[in-house]
C-alpha cells in the first residue's frame, strides 16, 4: 500500500531544494495550470501564470509540459512560451528550438509514425454514433486519440465507460484511459510517464550527477507521471549517478506522488516560491537552501 502523500506548504518549496540540484520542471496543464471548465475549450492559462513561467525559464529553469491536449491546442494555451511540450499524453512531442540538439524541432517519432489511421478514424465514428443519443457528452477529436468526455453530466460516467469499452473490443491495439470526467482512447503503451522519461533523455544533462524532475498534475493520466520519476532505476538510465524526482499531486485524490498541494491557487504560489528559490541561486550558486532533505 503506497502512503499518504505529505502536504507542501507552497511558500515553503524552496526547503526541499537544494542548489546544488539541475532541477526539471513538466507541468500537465488542465487542472495545473488552468482550471477545470466546463467545455475544454474555455479553459485558458491566465496570463501572470504564462508570465510566471517565462521568468522561471529566464532563471534557468528547464521547464516542459506534458499534457492530454493535442499539440496544436498545448500551443496556443501555452503562447507566446516557447517550451518542450509532450501532447496528447506523449503521442506527440516536440521541443524548443533553443534546446533542440537535433535537425528536426518536431520530434514526433515515438509512437505516431505507428498508428493506424483508418483504425482511428473508426474508432472516432463508432463513438460519435454511440453517443449521439445523449446531449451532455462531448466528443474530442484529436490527432491521434479520441476522448469522450462527461463533463456536463458526471452521472453519464458508467454509460461512458460502456461506450468506450464496447467500441475497443475489437481493436487490441487501444486502451480506454480514465481522466476527469472523461474516458479516451489511446494507443497501448503511451501514457505520460513514459513522455516525460523521453523528454529527459532529450534534454538532461548527461554530464549531471544532480538532476532532479519535478512533475506536477491533478488527473488520474498524471499518475504514470509520478510514478516514472519516483522510479529512479527508470530514471536513471544512461546515468552514472540516477537522478531523484518528486511528484507533486494537485488535489487530494489518492495518488501514488509523494506530495500534494491543495488547488490550481496553490500551483501558482508554488511557482513564486520557486522563481525566489532561482533567483538567489543566481546570487549563490554554491549554496544549500535544505537542511533536512525530504528526499
Amino acid at each position: 500500500m503506497s502512503k499518504r502523500p505529505i502536504y507542501i506548504r507552497p511558500n515553503n518549496f524552496a526547503d526541499y531544494l537544494s542548489h546544488r540540484q539541475d532541477y526539471y520542471l513538466f507541468l500537465d496543464i488542465d487542472g495545473t495550470l488552468s482550471n477545470f471548465t466546463i467545455n475544454p475549450n474555455d479553459s485558458i492559462i491566465p496570463r501572470p501564470t504564462l508570465d510566471l513561467l517565462q521568468a522561471l525559464q529566464d532563471h534557468g529553469m528547464n521547464i516542459a509540459v506534458v499534457t492530454g491536449r493535442s499539440l496544436t491546442e498545448a500551443k496556443k494555451m501555452l503562447s507566446p512560451l516557447s517550451l518542450p511540450i509532450a501532447a496528447t499524453h506523449g503521442l506527440e512531442i516536440v521541443l524548443d528550438r533553443s534546446l533542440n540538439k537535433f535537425e528536426d524541432e518536431n520530434l514526433n517519432d515515438i509512437n505516431t509514425l505507428s498508428i493506424n489511421t483508418l483504425e482511428l478514424n473508426k474508432i472516432k465514428q463508432d463513438i460519435l454514433h454511440s453517443s449521439a443519443v445523449y446531449d451532455d457528452f462531448l466528443v474530442e477529436s484529436k490527432p491521434y486519440s479520441v476522448a469522450l468526455h462527461f463533463r456536463k453530466n458526471p452521472v453519464l460516467a458508467d454509460k461512458a465507460h460502456a461506450i468506450m469499452k464496447k467500441v475497443l473490443k475489437n481493436h487490441p491495439a487501444w486502451v480506454s484511459t480514465p481522466g476527469k470526467y472523461v474516458w479516451e482512447a489511446t494507443p497501448k503503451g503511451i501514457n505520460k510517464g513514459t513522455a516525460i522519461l523521453y523528454l529527459l533523455d532529450r534534454i538532461i544533462d548527461k554530464a549531471s550527477n544532480n538532476a532532479c524532475a519535478i512533475f506536477i498534475g491533478d488527473d488520474i493520466t498524471d499518475e504514470a507521471g509520478f510514478r516514472a520519476i519516483q522510479d529512479s532505476d527508470e530514471l536513471g538510465k544512461g546515468l552514472d549517478q540516477p537522478p531523484k524526482g518528486l511528484g507533486i499531486k494537485v488535489g487530494r485524490e489518492s495518488t501514488c506522488a509523494h506530495y500534494y498541494v491543495n488547488d490550481i491557487n496553490e500551483v501558482t504560489d508554488l511557482l513564486h516560491n520557486l522563481l525566489s528559490f532561482c533567483r538567489k541561486r543566481d546570487v549563490s550558486p554554491s549554496g544549500l537552501t535544505n537542511v533536512n532533505s525530504h528526499y
